[in-house]
């Protein structure tokens, strides 16, 4: 049975859903499984047709674009009303996007501007048109400021790929085994378990069939053939020892995301966050066929806690950077003297951006991008949303860029010498700054 999903297009640019569409014949895997409901942007859906619908009956809503309307305000509403989990897809719905750089200024003062003072458009009637239009919200916000969001695809656009693996965690459309007996019963070391030594190992509810046999070498179960049927004994113990993961080890902390990266198929690298149990409204309101639908019930409440904890956590772990996946050299023969705007001069390809002079918000931008705009030689802007939030971007980006990089210049030449500080450190953010801007 297909699941329903629809898609919401609020003010943005509509690359997202080309970002969709641009995976071709990678969709082939995961639109069979789909219905899709409402997608404006694509299909001829009117909106009275979603009002229609029966509040819950969606199982995935995916929302596009910022909130600068009234009627973006209410349509994020409505699809928090018809569907059972929410999506904020793309760096507007997450963060606010380049929109979000308009709360520098009050509504009246863009107003003016746009319709009566810009060269390119002003013909002279002045004033904020009043007809066939749905009127503009006095500031920008976040779709989680007005509705509660159960997971975000960051980026401008998402990468196609992410978008798919996305999609296919939340419709449980791995191919899991899902064989009857868990790793445990053909574990080499299963008389010294472990768990009995205080390291995780997921092998209690790991489907069994693992050539490799990681335990063999001393090394723990971290599910890479996803769920059992069944639970083995030793899972209540994995259960208690997933209840207390304040003081684990830095092994058990790479163990845990392995975990929940090949056991569930989550995204974790990509752009993909979780805000609550996706893993329960999945069971609940996924098609009945769907691996995910089936799991144990000890199973979900371990999977379940160790989602909660890194959402609680979100300082368990160094979160990954767009460094991490660029392909240039940090520490080269380059240094940055001054700083260039991006137009100034062609940098090598080799190099690191920032040592050449420019500024590349790389080290401190969540990973998921793969770096694409680093290797077509273009400087990372953010759009995959930073790393750490209600802090100075500005004094950030500099207290890093100087421990890290060659750089000859202070502090404060290096922020004096940015023309745009707000645009360049928080361009894709500055509408998730909690407390007005």
């Amino acid at each position: 049975m297909a699941v329903k999903v629809a898609f919401m297009q609020l003010s943005d640019c509509w690359g997202c859903h080309q970002s969709l569409l641009n995976v071709h014949l990678g969709l082939l895997p995961v639109l069979p499984a789909l219905e899709i409901v409402y997608w404006p942007a694509v299909v001829d859906f009117k909106q009275d047709s979603l009002k229609a619908r029966e509040n819950g009956s969606i199982l995935v809503g995916f929302i596009e674009g910022s909130i600068r309307t009234n009627e973006d305000h209410e349509n994020v509403k409505l699809m928090r009303e018809k569907c059972a989990l929410i999506i904020a897809f793309g760096s507007c719905s997450c963060y606010g996007n380049v929109h979000g750089l308009a709360n520098q200024w009050n509504k009246d003062d863009l107003v003016r501007r746009k319709f009566s003072e810009v060269e390119s458009i002003a013909d002279g009637s002045g004033g904020e048109p009043s007809q066939h239009t749905p009127g503009f919200r006095d500031k920008i916000v976040n779709v989680d400021e007005v509705i509660n969001v159960d997971a975000y695809i960051s980026g401008c656009p998402p990468k196609p790929e992410g978008i798919v693996s996305a999609i296919a965690f939340l419709l449980g459309q791995k191919a899991f085994p899902m064989n009857d007996l868990a790793f445990c019963n053909d574990c080499s070391i299963k008389d010294n378990c472990l768990l009995d030594t205080g390291k995780l190992c997921f092998g209690p509810i790991t489907s069994i069939g693992c050539s490799l046999k990681c335990t063999s070498n001393g090394n723990p179960c971290v599910g890479c053939f996803g769920p059992a049927k069944t639970v083995d004994s030793r899972a209540e113990k994995l259960n208690n020892m997933s209840k207390s993961l304040t003081s684990i080890s830095s092994g058990d902390k790479k163990n845990l995301y392995e975990f929940l990266t090949l056991f569930l198929n989550i995204p974790l690298m990509a752009g993909f966050d979780l805000t609550g149990d996706i893993l329960k409204q999945v069971k609940k309101y996924g098609s009945p066929s769907t691996p995910l639908a089936n799991i144990p019930p000890t199973t979900e409440e371990i999977a379940g806690g160790l989602m909660a904890f890194l959402r609680d956590n979100p300082d368990f772990t160094e979160i990954s950077n767009v460094c991490d996946t660029c392909p240039r050299i940090i520490g080269s023969k380059s240094t940055m003297t001054r700083v260039k705007r991006d137009y100034e001069g062609l940098p090598n390809l080799d190099d690191c951006l920032i040592e050449q002079g420019y500024i590349c918000m790389g080290p401190v931008t969540k990973a998921g991008c793969g770096g694409m705009c680093l290797k077509v030689n273009a400087p990372c802007s953010g759009c995959f949303g930073q790393t750490k939030w209600g802090v100075n971007q500005a004094e950030r980006f500099a207290d890093t860029v100087l421990k890290q990089f060659n750089v000859s210049l202070s502090k404060d030449d290096l922020l004096t010498q940015v023309k745009d500080p707000t645009g360049t450190f928080e361009k894709f953010t500055l509408a998730s700054r909690k407390g007005g801007v």
